[in-house]
């Protein structure tokens, strides 16, 4: 089994503060925003195991992020973003999954 090394860009990090933030402060809930920020890590480091499960995006949104990029859903409300380079994957963005055209 292939094992990846996961590693965050800039923006992918500001992402995880953003919906972090909003949770903790615009919903006034805290303990969620804890919580979350826990199990979208968690489930970003399966990645690690899991990455080429997920096939490469048809969608120019996604795309942007390279010609191998993929989308996987945390909770159905968020995209995870990235793309796998050798032993790497690489988080490209976290974004609400709506925001992404089809």
């Amino acid at each position: 089994m292939t094992h990846y090394n996961i590693q965050y860009t800039r923006q992918a990090l500001d992402d995880i503060r953003q919906v972090v933030s909003f949770i903790r402060d615009t919903c006034s809930a805290p303990i969620t925003a804890k919580k979350y920020a826990e199990g979208l890590i968690e489930f970003i480091k399966s990645l690690s195991h899991s990455a080429h499960s997920f096939p490469v995006s048809l969608q120019t949104d996604v795309l942007q992020y390279g010609a191998n990029a993929r989308r996987v859903h945390y909770k159905r409300k968020m995209s995870v973003i990235y793309t796998i380079s050798r032993d790497k994957v690489i988080i490209h963005r976290i974004i609400p999954s709506s925001i992404i055209k089809t």
